[in-house]
């Protein structure tokens, strides 16, 4: 297995020469939230993955513009809001896209654009523990309670309650650097 480029300098760098390495990289790092954020818009998954794989074509084929990691991110969530819009606008159901939307509110993309970061940051961090308590968190997460956790994964309700405590401790040390995200945070594991 190919070990990942994870920082950030070095990936815009090989992204700037058309590493494909890097490009995957950066694909598994943002595709899952871009999905997620088109999914808001259109409401079918299917088709959002659709426009999110478009956009990762259009960022490809002007990879070489990018001289910021930040730019490329915003170019990856500007390019599926205005997407989606386009295809809502297309199907003729503007009728149906709240107003905020229509208007371009900056606040109401900047709000999403955060809480799909904040997504991203968390599953990150939860994608990095140890399986077995990997599984206890997403099962918690999904709304189990301990003795259903427990019995689907063939555990104790004690051995839960272990792990889930680690995985917690864990997930501190592993965010303490985005503790300015801890209200988001709070909201999407509830």
């Amino acid at each position: 297995m190919e070990k990942k480029i994870e920082d950030t300098s070095l990936l815009l760098k090989h992204l700037q020469e058309g590493d494909e390495r890097a490009f995957r990289t950066l694909f598994e790092e943002f595709y899952a939230s871009l999905c997620l954020f088109a999914t808001r818009y259109l409401g079918d998954r299917e088709e959002a993955a659709d426009v999110v794989q478009e956009t990762f074509l259009k960022y490809w084929n002007k990879h070489t513009d990018f001289d910021d990691y930040r730019k490329i991110k915003s170019f990856l969530y500007v390019v599926v809001r205005h997407a989606c819009l386009n295809l809502l606008r297309d199907r003729e159901l503007r009728s149906r896209i709240p107003e905020e939307w229509i208007e371009d509110s900056e606040q109401e993309f900047r709000n999403q654009v955060m809480e799909e970061e904040v997504h991203r940051i968390f599953n990150h961090a939860i994608d990095k523990l140890p399986l077995q308590m990997r599984m206890v968190i997403n099962l918690s997460l999904d709304g189990l309670k301990n003795s259903e956790i427990a019995e689907k994964m063939n555990l104790s309700e004690g051995t839960v309650h272990a792990y889930k405590k680690e995985a917690y401790k864990k997930l501190r040390i592993s965010l303490k650097d985005y503790y300015y995200l801890l209200p988001f945070l709070l909201f999407i594991s509830r």
